[in-house]
């Protein structure tokens, strides 16, 4: 394991000289600086740039004083890798989005890509122990003068496909990814390899679980997750990209999904003059609240010889309850529940008629497992007195349960922690308790860790990893452009954290104000990754899955799901066109020419899409109204 250090003020504390030594070895060998540069314009020929440059790239050091802030001192970043890679061409689809099966009747997920230089470089950690944080830009010949960062996801310890498409925009039919814009695109591992963990050799199933959450027992490296690692290596690629281009990226904008929605909201907030725009789908910015959701989900499911699990009957008991009791809510019996923040009032009274009774022991629920619901379905408590100032993590929404409540609370009783399909959150909530808020490998998170016993370590993590300060007036006021997207089937996090945002952030610059720069739509019936597909030879004539999901409008095409959020973020940044307040998405057919099977409306908040007549796989057959404008009650 990663020996604990010291907390980041000693780290600081102790490091400065260390830091005044790397400046003074890196000094000779820094970037070069350009002399009032200015950004590229139309008439120059970025195609023109040598294909030679890419590989020259090698060795390129920035200096520490060029990376992170005053605040937050940082070692040399030095390029390791830089490869020329071509344009994918064969089998390239008709509109140039997509390669793979042109043609074929599966989903393609494979991106075009341009001539481009793929680019790995290293950012030198402070202490001996802690790992390098690792980035890597994708620097198309053809540029267009403007820069994308992809956001993480999970723990991270990867990179994501900078070549690739933004997170929650996989097989959406004719849709460029940012590299195909022209953009260069960056990502960061935030500062650990999951594969250079201890852990991720062990022959032990156990261990290698271990191997997602045990960088976070050092705490430089737990800080470069936490916050560091996205300026560090904005700043290293910032750098690279004006050494590659003789020019500074005009533009830059932060597109990402879950954790990198969160680290997208926390570059508004913290380094509110970075970013021109930001894209925040589904991002876990309540995170201390959320994993005492996750430890608390774990013990509830596993105590007592696993009392509390669920299989895939139980879940489609709950997802039949609120079928039943919120589906004609929206207007519409389609099996999606489209008025989410009804729902949830409407489920409150009645969940627990799920419950089993001396008179009644088949498709029913025990008490353990309504126990589970609980956490689930009710806000939980959190430690007093968070940084955050965070008193409760709201309550999960109901709806989409057969797509992904499995997610949080399993469907197999016969899985535990380090078994292959173990249900993803459940064995968030074992390895957070593990490393990050116990700091003991060996504690036995289902029966052992009271979080109200340790409020000092709640409130650590609180302090390194909530990202919720409504005070966005310095984002603002740089012109900054923020989206943010939640998607209500979503048992990852909470939908209503994003809502309680919005609204902490409308409290603080007023009503009036807030849609000059902030915008926030809402998709209901889609789940973590904001997808929902559904394998059409598992849906009947009437749209239902054999598990009882249904589709949005009776056919095989799932609910519309796909938006081109670049556009609509690129069109505010750089043109000044305001987003409406709905937006059309689509479901397309997975096969060149990718044909719109199904269209609706995804509405600002507090709206929600209402059927009013006509066909319901069309948009205009649906309209944005406001039912309950408030999540707060």
């Amino acid at each position: 394991m990663y020996p604990h250090k010291p907390l980041r003020a000693l780290l600081r504390s102790t490091m400065a000289a260390a830091v005044v030594a790397a400046t003074l070895l890196v000094a000779s060998c820094s970037t070069s600086t350009v002399e009032s540069p200015s950004p590229i314009s139309s008439s120059t020929s970025p195609a023109s740039i040598d294909n030679q440059k890419c590989e020259k790239l090698v060795g390129f050091t920035i200096a520490p004083e060029a990376i992170g802030s005053a605040d937050m001192p940082s070692g040399k970043a030095i390029i390791t890798e830089a490869i020329s890679m071509s344009a994918a061409s064969a089998g390239t689809t008709s509109d140039g989005s997509a390669v793979d099966n042109p043609g074929n009747s599966t989903s393609i997920k494979t991106p075009a890509v341009p001539d481009h230089c793929q680019v790995t470089g290293s950012i030198d950690p402070l202490t001996n122990e802690a790992q390098p944080i690792g980035f890597r830009l994708s620097l198309p010949l053809e540029w267009n003068g403007n820069a994308i960062q992809l956001g993480g996801g999970g723990f991270n310890g990867t990179f994501r496909d900078t070549a690739g498409y933004i997170s929650g925009q996989h097989s959406t039919g004719s849709t460029l990814t940012p590299l195909m814009r022209g953009y260069a695109t960056i990502n960061t591992d935030s500062g650990h390899a999951i594969a250079n963990s201890p852990s991720s050799t062990s022959s032990s199933p156990t261990s290698q679980a271990d191997a997602t959450f045990d960088f976070a027992l050092n705490d430089e490296m737990f800080q470069n997750f936490a916050t560091d690692a996205y300026k560090k290596a904005k700043d290293a690629s910032a750098a690279v990209i004006e050494e590659f281009y003789s020019h500074p990226a005009e533009k830059w904008m932060w597109f990402g999904s879950s954790e990198g929605g969160r680290e997208g909201m926390l570059m508004a907030q913290q380094f509110p003059d970075d970013f021109d725009g930001i894209f925040a789908q589904n991002p876990v910015i309540g995170w201390s609240g959320l994993f005492t959701n996750f430890i608390n989900t774990v013990q509830a499911v596993e105590k007592n010889d696993k009392a509390g699990a669920f299989d895939k009957g139980d879940i489609l008991l709950v997802a039949q309850k609120t079928t039943e009791t919120c589906d004609e809510l929206d207007g519409i019996e389609d099996g999606v529940v489209s008025n989410y923040l009804a729902c949830n009032d409407a489920m409150t009274p009645v969940l627990d008629e799920l419950r089993c009774t001396d008179d009644s022991q088949q498709n029913c629920l025990s008490d353990d497992q309504m126990n589970v619901l609980s956490v689930v379905f009710t806000e939980t408590e959190l430690t007093p007195d968070l940084p955050s100032g965070m008193q409760s993590y709201p309550a999960f929404l109901f709806g989409g349960e057969m797509w992904s409540l499995a997610d949080k609370i399993g469907d197999d009783p016969s899985l535990s922690y380090g078994d292959k399909d173990y249900a993803n959150y459940l064995k968030y909530g074992v390895g957070a308790g593990k490393f990050v808020f116990s700091d003991d490998s060996n504690v036995d998170v289902v029966n052992d860790l009271d979080l109200n016993k340790i409020p000092n370590e709640v409130a650590r993590v609180s302090s390194q990893m909530d990202t919720l300060n409504p005070d966005l007036s310095e984002f603002e006021a740089n012109g900054g452009k923020l989206i943010l997207h939640e998607c209500t089937s979503d048992f990852a996090q909470s939908p209503a954290m994003g809502m309680n945002y919005y609204e902490s952030v409308q409290d603080t610059v007023g009503s009036d104000n807030i849609d000059n720069f902030f915008r926030f739509f809402v998709s209901p019936g889609l789940d973590h990754g904001c997808g929902g597909t559904i394998d059409p030879d598992s849906i009947d004539e009437n749209g239902t899955t054999t598990l009882g999901a249904q589709t949005s409008d009776g056919t095989k095409n799932g609910v519309p799901r796909n938006a081109d959020w670049v556009t609509i973020l690129e069109d505010w940044v750089l043109n000044g066109e305001e987003p409406g307040t709905e937006i059309v998405v689509t479901a397309n057919s997975p096969a060149d020419p990718f044909e719109v099977l199904a269209s609706r409306p995804i509405c600002a908040y507090p709206a929600y899409p209402h059927y009013e007549q006509g066909d319901a796989s069309k948009a205009e057959s649906y309209f944005c109204r406001v039912g309950k404008n408030s999540i707060r009650g």
